[in-house]
């Protein structure tokens, strides 16, 4: 699993990876506090996506605001503070699939990778975010933890499905 002809080298990919945690935690720890700021972050990340990418990465943010917003109005997961999908959170989910459909331009990860990464990544953000009081288990962690474990296995190997025009030739 190498980066593809013409795509960005391993450490480019790292980097990016290192600065969309980075961008994750800004976006958690202040929420509401920055978050027309981080909106306007957002957007200029998607506006700088090639134009094959903006539609799925459109698609992935529209996939992932649904997702959080059933799983709040199920009440499995509580906004701290906002009510059943704030803006904060919509502003994450485009700023992820903005940095997913680029990553997944440049790598092609096998779908049982991404069912792992899925399984443990998912759960994992979640529970960071109830770390920082961003969001509340409806029920008690170690029994959402394991729903979002399947729903994040599930999910992510699907978004090798986006249809991302202009990939590398593979």
């Amino acid at each position: 699993m190498t980066p593809e002809r013409g795509a960005p080298s391993w450490g480019r990919l790292l980097l990016a990876g290192l600065a969309f945690n980075g961008w994750w935690l800004l976006l958690v720890w202040f929420r509401d506090h920055l978050a027309v700021l981080t909106l306007a972050g957002a957007l200029l990340a998607w506006e700088a996506l090639p134009s094959g990418l903006r539609k799925p990465a459109l698609l992935l943010a529209a996939a992932g605001s649904a997702l959080d917003f059933a799983l709040a109005a199920s009440g499995l997961l509580r906004f701290v503070g906002v009510g059943t999908l704030p803006l904060w959170m919509m502003t994450l989910w485009l700023s992820f699939a903005c940095w997913w459909v680029w990553l997944l331009q440049a790598w092609r990860p096998s779908p049982r990778l991404l069912a792992a990464l899925g399984t443990l990544a998912g759960p994992a953000a979640y529970y960071a975010g109830f770390q920082l009081q961003a969001l509340q288990p409806g029920l008690p962690w170690w029994g959402l933890l394991p729903i979002l474990a399947v729903v994040w296995g599930v999910g992510l190997p699907q978004t090798l499905r986006l249809p991302l025009q202009g990939r590398a030739a593979q």
